[in-house]
């Protein structure tokens, strides 16, 4: 065999003629040419071997041994002897009226499955950033036709098309990206849920603690449970402890406070979870302040509810928080005894079903990263494609 055949083996040139390749040190450029074949004229069908002149074009190529490639395509152009037009070759690797090959538009955009920003991407391959964008366009991720057994639904601030929230919906079953949405309003919500004609199948819709969610759980989806996240309620705990030890904290010497300041974590964590010698702080710290001792105690008694592993056992002793926190008289954990007046029958659910916000939440994260890499989406339907694209 050739070498000429083998190289083109190597660089993937199925069909072609390498009349030479020159390289630098960032550079690669193969000189070639398609083997001479029959060519169907697109205008009038009929079969032609006429050659009319040869042009050539320099296409850009996917990267090969961390160099730019470029392609020196010596392109043959036909006449057709019964309509007289002229028409070029084809070339699969070349799309029309293109100046970079399939495979580097495809490689752009598995970049961008890696979470490069659009920008990063084209600057690696040599292209524009347009040429991305176009690509990127080409793709399509349709809306679902149905909705999942398990749907769970959150909001991310996107400010793409205009709007500063867009909602995201996760099949936390599975584990899937379900789709975004450009808004997180109840009217779009509305819209949007109504074109499902599966609603009454959907067994549990996990949220977080929003009215709008809430009421549109209710009227779109008869059957299903509502649970509210975990992680949700813990935080109105951690925030009322937070809130009595800064009022303390501002009531000390400076150089206590910075203590206290610098060893929140010691109160934050679960008693359990220390060591001897962070108990022995926590008793420290616990001593200057009844009222920081009374917070922490709440604290581990709301600890010790989230670890039920029963909905009976749940009831029972949120009942013997919520009694504590009202006879501790700490105004600080009001809001939290409001919040569990109002979203209780919900939370509990929790602890019946095996699902949570965990996954929406990870998937949130993601779309931060690829927002920052990007420095924002303007175009939501690119902004939901390259969230499909680096999620699925």
């Amino acid at each position: 065999m050739p070498i000429s055949d083998f190289t083109a083996k190597l660089l993937e040139l199925e069909d072609v003629i390498i009349k030479d390749i020159s390289s630098s040190d960032t550079e690669i450029h193969v000189f070639f040419s398609l083997k001479r074949r029959p060519h169907t004229c697109p205008h009038c069908s009929s079969v032609t071997e006429q050659i009319h002149d040869y042009r050539t074009s320099i296409i850009k190529d996917i990267p090969f041994m961390g160099k730019k490639s470029f392609l020196h395509y010596s392109k043959r152009r036909y006449h057709c002897s019964c309509c007289g037009k002229h028409f070029y070759e084809s070339f699969p690797l070349l799309p029309k009226h293109c100046r970079i090959t399939t495979r580097l538009a495809f490689y752009s955009i598995h970049l961008l499955k890696n979470r490069y920003s659009v920008h990063s991407a084209a600057s690696l391959l040599g292209i524009s950033d347009s040429s991305v964008f176009r690509r990127l366009k080409d793709i399509c991720y349709p809306k679902p036709s149905s909705l999942p057994k398990v749907l769970s639904i959150d909001e991310f601030k996107g400010n793409a098309g205009s709007q500063k929230f867009q909602a995201i919906l996760t099949d936390t079953e599975h584990h899937r990206l379900f789709d975004i949405l450009p808004s997180r309003s109840q009217t779009s919500l509305m819209r949007y849920f109504q074109q499902f004609p599966n609603r009454k199948k959907v067994a549990y819709f996990v949220m977080d603690m929003n009215q709008v969610y809430r009421d549109l759980a209710l009227e779109y989806f008869p059957n299903a449970k509502l649970v509210i996240d975990k992680f949700h309620v813990v935080r109105y705990v951690t925030w009322a402890l937070e809130n009595v030890r800064k009022r303390i904290q501002k009531q000390m010497h400076p150089s206590k406070r910075r203590y206290f300041k610098r060893s929140r974590r010691l109160l934050l964590t679960h008693r359990k979870k220390l060591n001897e010698e962070g108990v022995l702080a926590l008793e420290v710290m616990l001593q200057q302040s009844p009222d920081l001792a009374t917070a922490y105690h709440l604290k581990e008694l709301f600890y010790e509810f989230m670890e039920s592993e029963s909905r009976e056992e749940a009831v029972h002793r949120l009942k013997f928080f919520r009694i504590a926190a009202q006879a501790s008289e700490l105004e600080e954990f009001d809001p939290c005894l409001t919040m569990l007046a109002n979203w209780a029958k919900y939370i509990l659910n929790a602890f019946e079903c095996p699902y949570t916000n965990g996954y929406t939440e990870g998937t949130n994260n993601a779309i931060k990263v690829i927002k920052r890499n990007a420095f924002g989406y303007r175009n939501f339907s690119n902004f939901r494609n390259r969230i499909f694209l680096a999620l699925t």
